[in-house]
């Protein structure tokens, strides 16, 4: 059964399949239209619309009313989204998402209806047989674990390494620090694994890396945004998240999800070496607390000496 949230996330092709029985004659007749020509229909106006549909005004907002929309500025959100899914650069999505006049209300619930949307997509599309593969790979004690990504990507790969780092030992950054990158991968050893990013617009550095990772015998796990992406073919086991957005820019929303998740599964296969890891943690942090606390004078010293 799907929950409240993918009910209300499900695309308009697919309302109007389950909804197709209860339409009258002419909303039938505009069901069909926007079939044939979704999602670009919806980015003009109701009036626009019905115009060319042949059909009226109120016979578009009742339609959208029974498929379960808000509103038709709901359903032109959606459209959006499946609209700049399919454009590759910021440049390309920027008369979509921004050439239209938006309140500043409406590009709050453009993003919340956009990351709704990638939140639903990435878990429904989730291959769980890769995910049990990644995380069976990320959880073993043997070899390390370098996290890459690059540009926009970088922030979640910091996150997801940060976190992995209090799960096992032998996780690094690829690429941060003092060593530079190419000089890591000298030492790559068949029993490491490669956990690297791969979002549009598509970067060569990332392939290269597996590449090499690759040839010396060591397992790739990617987190792309599209089969498409070139880091699939290399990957030994391969996630994919969505990433529309209400701005020109990629969403990252369900990428922290999925590595949220990554990261929850790796922990309850490691529960118990997690949970001392994070005991010896706490002692660290208290320990080095103490002793960067800097006593200064008191308040009633600094009185005396009025």
């Amino acid at each position: 059964m799907k929950s409240s949230l993918q009910e209300s996330t499900a695309l308009l092709t697919e309302r109007l399949a389950r909804q197709d029985a209860d339409l009258t004659a002419s909303e039938r007749a505009l069901a069909e239209a926007l079939g044939r020509n979704y999602p670009h229909a919806l980015l003009e106006s109701a009036t626009a619309l019905a115009a060319r549909t042949g059909t009226s005004a109120s016979t578009v907002v009742r339609l959208f009313a029974k498929l379960g929309y808000g509103s038709y500025a709901e359903a032109q959100r959606e459209a959006r989204a499946e609209v700049t899914a399919l454009l590759q650069t910021a440049g390309q999505r920027a008369p979509v998402t921004i050439g239209t006049r938006r309140s500043l209300q409406q590009c709050v619930d453009d993003a919340l209806l956009h990351d709704q949307h990638n939140l639903t997509a990435t878990r429904d599309g989730l291959d769980m047989v890769a995910f049990e593969a990644m995380v069976a790979r990320i959880a073993q004690g043997k070899g390390r674990i370098f996290v890459l990504a690059q540009i926009n990507s970088a922030p979640v790969a910091a996150w997801l390494a940060l976190h992995l780092n209090m799960c096992r030992p032998g996780v690094h950054e690829l690429g941060a620090g003092a060593v530079d990158a190419t000089d890591q991968l000298l030492w790559i050893q068949p029993e490491d694994a490669l956990l690297v990013f791969s979002i549009r617009r598509y970067a060569s550095g990332p392939v290269k890396v597996a590449q090499r990772f690759r040839d010396v015998g060591a397992q790739v796990l990617a987190i792309t945004d599209s089969a498409a992406a070139p880091l699939a073919a290399l990957s030994h086991h391969r996630l994919q998240v969505r990433t529309s957005n209400a701005s020109p820019f990629d969403s990252y929303t369900a990428a922290f999800f999925l590595c949220n998740a990554l990261v929850s599964a790796v922990a309850q296969l490691r529960h118990k070496a997690v949970s001392e890891a994070l005991k010896r943690r706490d002692d660290l942090w208290t320990d080095f607390e103490s002793q960067l606390i800097v006593e200064g004078p008191s308040p009633a010293g600094r009185r005396s000496k009025r």
